[in-house]
């Protein structure tokens, strides 16, 4: 049951950033432009700590993490892109 709940999770997350990103980026959509993504956004958050956003730009970066890990990297790179978008920082 756990496990049809997390796919049932990333599937809503996906649908999310799938619909609601309208944030463009140069990255690839791989592993290696979700890793790009990652250092931009530690970065942009450890940069733009009293941002109003941070918090739902953590979560945007949290979730991008978790879509790139189970191979999902176009909308884990979308999920990074929402969070630098948040936090007013161009791709």
């Amino acid at each position: 049951m756990t496990l049809v709940k997390y796919a049932v999770s990333a599937l809503a997350l996906s649908a999310m950033f799938s619909v609601a990103s309208a944030a463009q980026t140069a990255e690839p959509a791989n592993a290696i432009g979700c890793m790009h993504m990652q250092k931009k956004v530690t970065a942009a958050l450890d940069a733009n700590q009293q941002s109003a956003n941070l918090d739902a730009a953590k979560s945007a970066a949290r979730s991008g993490q978790s879509l790139c890990m189970i191979g999902q990297y176009k909308n884990g790179v979308d999920g990074f892109a929402k969070a630098l978008d948040l936090l007013g920082v161009s791709n």
